[in-house]
């Protein structure tokens, strides 16, 4: 069965949680929940999401590890070594400096806190959880202790509908993803959204970063400006209306920046401590699209495994759509 829960208008159900958050909302048992909007993908949700397999075909959404090839100013490069595993044998061990954030990710709930209150989902300490690491609940591992995700997918294609619309942007510059567009997408799709599915919205930046060259500047500036889903209040309502289990894209932070009304950040000050909703960013959509457009299908059966860190903040991608 669906899981009931408050609309946007209703929340929050504490009186001293911030506005607009789901804290306690899949609290069960007198215990503090861990997963956030996870809990939308029920056993049900998966039987039904089993049924998108139909063809056989898969398709891998992570980025080679060392895309971008200039990462967000402030986090270093992921490296790789090939070492000799030992002098009399022909093998080789991979040594890498690998950082969660600089390539295709999830962001997990330790990512990014309430700014105002310093509190992750459902009011876990930011002191307490990511400075003195004495609660580790909402860790990268809780997910690998939850079976990892499983979940209908459905891509929103952003590139497509602005063809077909004669639509221009840049996808090194601040392009704002409307409310209406996404509706109008769903609708020519042909999508109908169900409890606990994955969104996921391609911009086209993957395709950049693909044909980029090192020497390359972008994608990211100094200005931290770009392309993606416009976080206003009417979006931010819908997705949580829309009882998404997580949202992603190949855009930097999956919103844009700057918002319409000149913020930054907003969608994950909501998703991320308030909802528990994993936001996941760079994906390589460029095959998925290909193959939802060979098939006139924008749903497929999604997985992730996300990376077994305790305590850690975020995980390389490792998501795959299979049709």
């Amino acid at each position: 069965m669906p899981l009931t829960v408050p609309k946007f208008k209703d929340l929050p159900i504490k009186e001293d949680a911030p506005k607009g958050s789901a804290w306690g909302v899949f609290d069960k048992d007198d215990k503090k929940d861990v997963y956030g909007t996870l809990n939308f993908i029920t056993p049900e949700a998966v039987l039904a999401a089993k049924e998108e397999i139909q063809t056989g075909e898969s398709v891998v959404l992570n980025l080679p590890l060392d895309m971008p090839y200039n990462p967000c100013p402030g986090r270093e490069k992921n490296r790789f070594e090939l070492e000799e595993t030992h002098p009399r044998l022909a093998a080789r061990d991979d040594v890498c400096y690998l950082n969660t954030q600089t390539s295709s990710q999830w962001d997990g709930l330790m990512h990014f806190a309430n700014q105002e209150r310093r509190e992750y989902y459902n009011g876990v300490s930011y002191e307490e959880a990511a400075v003195k690491k004495t609660d580790l609940s909402l860790g990268m591992h809780s997910l690998s202790e939850r079976g990892g995700v499983v979940a209908r997918g459905i891509l929103v294609d952003f590139v497509r509908y602005a063809e077909k619309r004669g639509i221009t942007y840049d996808t090194l510059k601040t392009y704002r993803i409307s409310l209406t567009q996404l509706k109008e997408m769903i609708e020519d799709e042909n999508l109908t959204i169900r409890q606990g599915d994955v969104l996921i919205v391609r911009c086209g930046l993957s395709k950049w970063i693909r044909n980029s060259k090192p020497e390359d500047e972008g994608p990211f500036d100094i200005n931290h400006t770009h392309l993606g889903v416009d976080p206003s209040m009417e979006t931010i309502e819908w997705i949580w209306d829309s009882n998404f289990s997580a949202i992603a894209g190949d855009a930097l932070s999956f919103e844009c920046i700057p918002a319409t009304d000149g913020t930054r950040l907003k969608l994950h000050g909501y998703a991320l401590p308030g909802w528990g909703m994993p936001i996941g960013e760079l994906f390589d959509l460029e095959e998925l699209s290909r193959l939802c457009e060979k098939h006139k299908r924008w749903s497929f059966f999604l997985t992730y495994c996300p990376m077994n860190i305790v305590g850690g903040a975020a995980t390389i991608s490792n998501t795959m759509a299979i049709f």
